[in-house]
């Protein structure tokens, strides 16, 4: 009898071990390949995985004990979350990054540990923030058009248009006029290291408030942000991009973020289809800066997160700038 125990014992235990080797190759085929489908099987097993675990508990310790230690585990990570949150000083002291607009610094995949302490940027004064969604489009010094959003985003809805041919061909040549903020344009390459391709597009190279000029700045913070609903980018979550400028309107404080892979700023998206673009990020939507990142742990959030699976546009390239 005890013989028999032993054996459906190494059974179960067998089994496991299958699972985690599972994991273990289905991951790296999804890493090597991108294809959704092998973490779609990662992020099945990881709950196959823990359902056998359950099962093991409640053969071996009856179902009430494992609901119960399940339930003290359950109460010691929330304790440990909070408690992190506590320290680190914001309400949410870890996050996945599940795109790919700040490569090659933060890579998809990352699990990043926040604080609330503080948020470095630049900072300028402004009277308010009227006129800031709304792009005044010049051609040197002369006004051409005005467009929700920015260029950028109208050309990639309308590239037959001979203003976007144009702009598309000589990005440099154009200004954007949002309220008290200039947007300058220049060509931008992107280089695919897998392939050792390169392209040119347009991209924002500089913003001008006050008559200051400012360029990226690799020193600003990282800050992981929740958008509004009503914004586009809040069907995808929380967004994690770089604080370029800090902008002080009264007491209230705000800052422009720009993904580090991303052509345009965060408020110069605009989605013509849905009529939604974003706003300035204000201080209270906030969650935080990066600290420091912890490499492929975020993936877990990935393979749990179905929607969240398919690699995103831009995952194979980045600004030559960077290199």
């Amino acid at each position: 009898m005890k013989k028999g125990i032993w054996l459906d014992k190494l059974g179960v235990f067998s089994r496991q071990k299958f699972i985690y080797l599972l994991i273990i190759v289905f991951f790296l085929l999804y890493l090597l390949f991108g294809n959704w489908l092998f973490g779609l099987f990662v992020g099945l097993l990881i709950l196959w995985a823990v359902a056998l675990e359950f099962l093991l508990g409640a053969k071996e310790h009856g179902v009430r004990n494992e609901l119960k230690e399940t339930a003290i585990a359950l109460l010691l990570a929330v304790g440990l979350w909070l408690g992190a949150g506590f320290v680190l000083q914001t309400p949410s002291p870890l996050n996945a990054i599940v795109s790919c607009s700040m490569l090659p610094h933060i890579q998809r995949g990352d699990m990043v540990i926040l604080s609330g302490d503080r948020l470095e940027a630049p900072q300028e004064e402004l009277a308010s923030l009227a006129g800031i969604g709304s792009a005044e489009v010049y051609l040197g010094n002369e006004k051409v058009t005005t467009v929700p959003g920015s260029l950028y985003s109208y050309c990639a809805q309308n590239p037959s248009k001979e203003l976007c041919r144009d702009f598309a061909l000589s990005p440099q040549d154009y200004t954007e006029k949002q309220g008290e903020l200039v947007f300058g344009y220049a060509k931008c390459q992107s280089i695919y290291p897998k392939t050792g391709r390169a392209e040119t597009g347009p991209c924002v190279e500089w913003l001008e408030v006050n008559g200051n000029r400012y360029y990226e700045n690799l020193e600003n913070d990282v800050v992981v942000y929740q958008p509004q609903a009503d914004e586009y980018y809040a069907r995808v979550g929380d967004i994690i991009h770089r604080a370029f400028i800090r902008l002080k309107v009264g007491e209230q404080a705000y800052f422009l973020t720009k993904g580090d892979n991303n052509p345009v700023f965060d408020i110069q998206i605009y989605d013509s289809a849905s009529g939604m673009g974003n706003r300035p990020v204000d201080l209270e939507r906030s969650k935080g800066r990066i600290l420091f990142s912890v490499p492929y742990v975020g993936y877990l959030k990935l393979f749990i997160s179905p929607s969240a699976i398919p690699t995103p546009p831009g995952c194979d390239r980045h600004y030559s700038k960077w290199d």
